[in-house]
């Protein structure tokens, strides 16, 4: 019984949400004509049953914090498109902040 509480425990815990969040780049048509070499970030979530509420830092250029987003990605690998990787010829990217399972 104390096993299964401690396990029910650990996969609400922020940090057990945020293992299942993953980035990747993406090739992307639009990025690229936006950007030389940009590609689309995208975001996902692969717990297979469980939504996930996140909160990301927008990084723009030499690192100037652009402002937050947030939202919920959904259970199952379900790709949530976050945007370019190159505007204008400079760096962009996200960082996780906060990431808790859905209610």
């Amino acid at each position: 019984m104390l096993a299964m509480a401690a396990a029910v425990r650990a996969e609400t815990s922020p940090a057990a949400a945020a293992g299942f969040i993953e980035f990747q780049s993406e090739a992307d048509g639009r990025c690229q004509i936006l950007s030389e070499g940009g590609k689309l970030r995208v975001l996902y979530n692969r717990h297979d049953s469980r939504a996930i509420d996140y909160r990301l830092m927008r990084v723009f250029g030499d690192g100037h914090r652009q402002g937050w987003v947030v939202g919920t990605a959904p259970a199952g690998g379900e790709r949530v498109p976050l945007g370019c990787t190159r505007v204008d010829g400079r760096p962009q990217d996200w960082q996780l902040e906060r990431a808790t399972f859905s209610p």
